[in-house]
C-alpha cells in the first residue's frame, strides 16, 4: 500500500512553503552552489554565513526532501540530486562559483590534531626554543619523535622533528604532544560540492583548478619558451633574444678571426694598441 502525505499536516506545510520560496529565490541569483557541511563546525559555518549575507547572497540549511525537490525543479540541477544524501546547505549569490570557492579557502581556520587524524602532509616541528619547563612534558615529547633537550632552563627543539609523514595515522603520543607545543597542523575548511552559473556545473574538483592555474601556466611558458631558444626557433616572444645572440657570437667571430666591421673595429685596434705597446717595451 502506497504511503500518502497528508499536505495539511503543519510539517508538510512548512516544508511546501519552503520549496517554494527557495525556487522563487534561486531565479534571482547568478550562482547556486551547494555546500557540503560535514565534519564543518558551526562557528565557523554561522561566521561565513554571516559574511555571505552582507555581501548579499543567502544561504539556506533545510531537511534533505526541501533540497531534493529544489534541485529537481531545475533540469540540469536534478542529476545534482543524490548530493543531498549528506547534510548541505544551498548557498545562492551573485558571485562566480570560483569567487565563493577562493572565498572559503580564505577563510580557512587552523584547528589542533585529533587522535586518529590522517596526516595530509609531512608534519614537522621545526627547531627553536619553547616556554615550556623541563618535566614531564621532555619525555613526552621524546616519545612522540621529537629531538628535544634542557636549553637554558626550558625545553627546546634542537633540529626540526617530523612528528608524521603524510599518510601517518596520528597516535594519543603525537597528538598530546602536538597540543603541548600548541601546534595546529590541520585546517577547518568549508568545501562546496559544486556550482551552477544557471547554464553549467562546476564540480569541486573543476573549481580547485584556480588554485595552481596561474603558477602551472607561468611554468610552461617559462619552459616553452627555453625549449625554443635552445632550438634556436624564432617566436614574437624569443625573437630579441636570439637576434641578440646572434649579434653576440658574430661579434666574437669577427674577434677571434680578425675580421674588420663597424663592430669589431674599435675593439681590434683597442687590441692592436696594447700589443704595439707591449711589444715596444720588450725593444
Amino acid at each position: 500500500m502506497a504511503y500518502k502525505i497528508d499536505i495539511n499536516r503543519k510539517a508538510v506545510k512548512i516544508k511546501i512553503e519552503q520549496v517554494k520560496e527557495a525556487i522563487s529565490e534561486m531565479k534571482k541569483y547568478k550562482t547556486v552552489a551547494l555546500l557540503d557541511l560535514r565534519k564543518l563546525p558551526d562557528a565557523l559555518f554561522q561566521n561565513l554565513r554571516k559574511k555571505m549575507r552582507q555581501d548579499g547572497g543567502k544561504v539556506y540549511v533545510l531537511k534533505k526532501p526541501v533540497v531534493t525537490r529544489v534541485l529537481a525543479s531545475n533540469k540540469k540541477l536534478a542529476a545534482k540530486v543524490e548530493a543531498c544524501n549528506n547534510p548541505v546547505a544551498l548557498i545562492y549569490t551573485n558571485k562566480s562559483a570560483y569567487e565563493v570557492n577562493s572565498f572559503f579557502k580564505q577563510n580557512r581556520k587552523s584547528r589542533a590534531a585529533k587522535v586518529g587524524d590522517i596526516a595530509v602532509a609531512d608534519i614537522v616541528v621545526p627547531e627553536g626554543d619553547t616556554d615550556l619547563p623541563p618535566g614531564p612534558a621532555l619525555s613526552e615529547l621524546k616519545t612522540a619523535g621529537l629531538n628535544v633537550q634542557i636549553r637554558a632552563g626550558k625545553i627546546a627543539v634542537v633540529k626540526n622533528s617530523t612528528v608524521a609523514k603524510t599518510g601517518d595515522k596520528l597516535t594519543a603520543q603525537k597528538v598530546k604532544a602536538l597540543q603541548t607545543l600548541g601546534v595546529k597542523p590541520f585546517e577547518n575548511m568549508a568545501s562546496l560540492l559544486f556550482g551552477f552559473d544557471g547554464e553549467y556545473i562546476y564540480s569541486k574538483e573543476l573549481l580547485d583548478i584556480g588554485d595552481s592555474i596561474h603558477s602551472d601556466m607561468a611554468s610552461g611558458l617559462s619552459q616553452a619558451l627555453n625549449l625554443s631558444l635552445n632550438v634556436s626557433y624564432p617566436t614574437g616572444q624569443n625573437i630579441n633574444i636570439l637576434l641578440g645572440e646572434a649579434v653576440r657570437q658574430s661579434i666574437n667571430l669577427s674577434l677571434n678571426g680578425d675580421i674588420y666591421s663597424s663592430s669589431s673595429m674599435e675593439q681590434l685596434l683597442s687590441s692592436a694598441m696594447r700589443q704595439g705597446s707591449a711589444l715596444s717595451k720588450l725593444g
